[in-house]
């Protein structure tokens, strides 16, 4: 029950997210007063988002307050590879809710706050030819997001420190073709032949004869994925003077733990084969018919222990998955030359290569026994364990950005963030291109009246492109493949001070 209302939670948030304007998958602003001046909040305590970049700057907010706002991402992702022109991906609009209340304490050394934000998320959907499945469908979405509290202790006029809890809660979901090495996965032994793995089978060459297939491919579709996560960050905002600000942020990795149901469809891989041994044994028997030679290699894989009346696609009671959260190191500079201007600089350091070199994938109680005889014929259970290889680089974020006062209640913001792509050229794939680098950003604040205020922000981040290396590690159908994305971002909130 506690996990259905979560869900149901997290679905009217209609939490659905694609890049947007990320560093890999991780937003660079949780609130539009922020992001629209580049995403700069370490040294710059002036919003809820405070609670996930540096709770120490809660202790240096002005108002109680609670806000809450949402973001609109437009990407636009496209993909080519030797069977696929250059194919835009379909449109999406993706919402990004996120809210959160702070409470100074007046006359209080202490202070805290409660947020809960879309934090990250990828995904992209396409319609794509497939050299062996012929067109299928490709597609992604994971998104998640923390929930939890803050706190602050002002030690002196300038110095404060801060903690925060997160719960992170995630869903995936994850369709496409899914490519393994016959050799390390495959290693049930045929009924008939106890020395030779199906693997070693399918990789030997055909006149040893095996198929010659140094990857095999099913059509993956795993779906409904939810789990739960935990984190902690814990931040420094030192105030030199009304001119000067330093603040120093960290965040702890974390992995989300995710459960649901998959299948996996290795028909078509199977019926090559099959065909692959037809015209092999036509080839040794001159005489024999095209029924002769189905027929007696019905029979070969009979030997083996293959059922061809189950066929080779399954369903799996569990699927479980391990999605890494980096730790992140952040250091913030703010600068105010005049009471109307606020110049901010933040720059991040992201571990990517600890939470991102691979998705651990745990599938379990599989129902077709031809696959599982094929996985591990010593389980025989449909039990089938794969490290999704990822391989992403630790990468860094620089944002800059400016805020001017206009009148007494309306301020501009402009900002600029470079972030180093994170994603190598040997497992960037279609519906994974989390690969921007550059963004621009606008913004826009109004005080609708003394306790409510308006901010509005705007995000375009600029076309990335990436040609994938000549071998990769998800599939040899990505090799030598190109991918783009550029994204635009609107971000809206409104804070009502008490």
């Amino acid at each position: 029950m506690r996990k259905l209302l979560i869900t149901a939670m997290v679905l009217g948030l209609t939490l659905e997210v694609a890049f947007a304007s990320t560093n890999g998958y991780l937003l660079n602003g949780y609130n539009a007063k922020s992001f629209g001046r580049g995403g700069t909040i370490v040294a710059i305590p002036d919003n809820s988002s405070v609670i996930l970049t540096n709770p120490a700057g809660l202790a240096f907010l002005q108002n109680r307050s609670f806000g809450l706002g949402i973001g609109i991402l437009i990407p636009k992702v496209q993909f080519m590879n030797a069977v696929n022109p250059n194919t835009t991906a379909d449109q999406k609009y993706y919402p990004m809710p996120f809210s959160g209340y702070v409470d100074p304490r007046e006359g209080s050394s202490w202070a805290w706050g409660f947020g809960l934000n879309v934090v990250g998320g990828m995904g992209a959907e396409y319609n794509l030819n497939h050299a062996l499945l012929d067109t299928q469908k490709y597609y992604s979405n994971f998104g998640y997001i923390t929930m939890g509290p803050s706190f602050a202790y002002r030690i002196n006029d300038k110095l404060a420190i801060g903690a925060g809890l997160q719960l992170y809660y995630g869903m995936l979901d994850f369709k496409m073709p899914f490519s393994i090495d016959p050799v390390a996965n495959l290693q049930g032994h045929p009924v008939n032949n106890p020395g030779m793995t199906f693997g070693q089978m399918f990789a030997a060459p055909t006149n040893q004869g095996g198929f010659g297939y140094s990857e095999v491919t099913a059509y993956a579709d795993m779906k409904n994925l939810t789990g739960f996560g935990f984190g902690a960050n814990i931040g420094v905002f030192y105030k030199a003077n009304d001119q000067w600000a330093f603040g120093l942020a960290y965040t702890s990795p974390t992995t989300i733990h995710l459960e649901g149901k998959a299948t996996m469809d290795m028909t078509a891989q199977f019926n090559e084969a099959f065909g692959m041994a037809v015209q092999g044994y036509m080839a040794q028997n001159p005489t024999a018919t095209l029924e002769d030679a189905q027929m007696a290699v019905g029979q070969m894989f009979n030997d083996m222990g293959i059922d061809l009346q189950q066929g080779v696609a399954a369903s799996y009671g569990e699927n479980k998955a391990a999605f890494g959260v980096p730790q992140k190191l952040a250091g913030g500079v703010s600068f105010k030359p005049t009471s109307k201007w606020t110049i901010g600089l933040d720059v991040e350091w992201i571990n990517w290569s600890a939470a991102f070199d691979k998705m651990p994938i745990k599938l379990k109680k599989g129902a077709n026994p031809n696959i599982n005889l094929m996985i591990n014929d010593a389980t025989a259970d449909g039990s089938f364990n794969y490290d999704f290889p990822l391989k992403w680089k630790d990468a860094y974020n620089i944002k800059f950005g400016a805020e001017y006062q206009v009148a007494e209640r309306t301020n501009l913001r402009a900002g600029f963030i470079h972030g180093k792509n994170p994603v190598p050229d040997n497992t960037i794939f279609s519906i994974f291109p989390a690969i921007v680098e550059n963004h621009i950003t606008l913004g826009f604040g109004r005080g609708l009246s003394d306790k409510l205020n308006l901010d509005i922000a705007y995000g375009y981040t600029f076309n990335k492109k990436q040609k994938a290396g000549s071998t990769n590690l998800i599939g040899q159908e990505y090799a030598n493949s190109r991918n783009q994305l550029r994204e635009q971002l609107l971000m809206t909130s409104l804070t009502y001070a008490f």
